[in-house]
């Protein structure tokens, strides 16, 4: 999961698999960042078992959760595939701008068993978009919060220089004073640029927060 790739003008975000009761139907669920998809001209997907060559071509449909998610059925999936080859694009793109051999790989290796037999419905399916937008926000809420711990370490290092730098500077004369000025004045800007960083990473964790939650109220 949270595999990204690019296929035609738009960035992918592979959200997970499950294998249906048959075992040879699978669900493979997309995030798609920054949808560029014009709605007259909707995506559909290709599906092989392979990424050229003999690789046999397998019965898909892609449907629209969201405005940012989308799902991929597969049917007839050989046992023991471990990976589908997939294009994702218009149907003009997929007749002829985009190649097989740029067919993105997605295992299916760890797919989640189901105990659905047939396409969920559109309130599954939703449930499903629900809790992988709560997985992608506390993901970001994850990555802020490193970015916070990081900052407050440079920041305090970069306190201690400047107390170092400022003890020296009163003992300092001509042209060895100057050059600690300006070091002061480049630890001073140092320290506003990770001052800013932590601030705009908490800014960021409190909407993440608050989004997470709102895709939380919707699983209750």
């Amino acid at each position: 999961m949270d595999q990204n790739f690019t296929q035609g003008d738009n960035q992918f975000t592979f959200a997970g698999a499950s294998k249906y009761a048959n075992k040879t139907t699978y669900q493979l669920n997309f995030y798609v960042k920054d949808n560029q998809i014009n709605p007259l001209e909707p995506i559909t997907a290709n599906v092989r078992t392979r990424s050229s060559g003999n690789g046999q071509e397998l019965p898909s449909k892609l449907m629209q959760v969201s405005e940012d998610f989308y799902t991929l059925v597969v049917k007839k999936v050989p046992d023991k595939q471990s990976s589908l080859f997939i294009n994702i694009g218009t149907k003009k793109q997929l007749n002829g701008g985009i190649s097989t051999s740029s067919s993105q790989p997605i295992s299916i290796v760890n797919a989640v068993n189901s105990h659905e037999t047939s396409t969920p419905n559109d309130r599954v399916l939703a449930r499903e978009y629900f809790k992988y937008m709560v997985h992608f926000y506390g993901k970001h809420i994850t990555v802020y919060r490193q970015k916070v711990k990081v900052a407050d370490k440079n920041i305090a290092t970069l306190m201690a220089t400047l107390r170092k730098q400022k003890a020296s500077l009163s003992v300092q004369t001509g042209s060895q004073k100057a050059a600690t000025k300006q070091k002061i004045s480049d630890t001073k800007s140092s320290l506003k640029a990770q001052q800013t960083a932590r601030k705009n990473a908490k800014a960021s964790i409190k909407t993440a927060t608050i989004a997470r939650r709102k895709y939380q109220k919707q699983l209750q």
